[in-house]
């Protein structure tokens, strides 16, 4: 099994949960090829988490260049267009390994030392995972709604570089 079929299946079991339920923009399928595109890019980044030779948690990202956003949020500010954005694509833990810390070192892990100002990423509104990002400091700056189930996108900011 190559390691993106590995993520595909811990992504499968997470969006088969609530509130995301399969959605068809969840599919494995667009998953798979996404980000095997994904992963092309030069500033790609992937940090993972194992307990006994298992996957059990993983998130990636990418740099977004000026002017680029998620292709169905409203826009933020000019001010975040205009700069640099690390894109954190995803970031999950298995259900069984959650409220350990995991999601928390896997992010900081991931966030370490980027030279963008902001790091932004979607979340589904009515998802655990949505409160735990606005209480790390994670702030919504746009929409989408044009599919269920709704999401918004969040943004941090990230120390400045010296």
């Amino acid at each position: 099994v190559g390691l993106v079929d590995e993520l595909a299946g811990l992504y499968q079991r997470v969006y088969a949960e609530p509130p995301y339920r399969s959605a068809p923009r969840f599919s494995p399928g667009r998953f798979i090829s996404r980000t095997r595109e994904q992963a092309l890019t030069s500033d790609f980044i992937l940090v993972t988490a194992r307990r006994g030779g298992d996957l059990v948690g993983y998130t990636f990202g990418f740099t977004m260049d000026p002017g680029a956003w998620w292709v169905t949020a409203s826009r933020p500010s000019e001010e975040v267009m205009a700069c640099r954005k690390f894109a954190v694509i995803e970031l999950m833990v298995d259900r069984a390994h959650r409220r350990q810390g995991i999601g928390h070192a896997l992010l900081t892990t991931l966030l370490r030392e980027r030279p963008e100002p902001y790091a932004t990423l979607v979340a589904v509104l009515d998802a655990d995972a949505y409160g735990w990002y606005l209480r790390n400091g994670w702030r919504k700056v746009g929409e989408l709604r044009l599919e269920p189930p709704f999401a918004d996108a969040l943004l941090l900011p990230l120390p400045a570089k010296t």
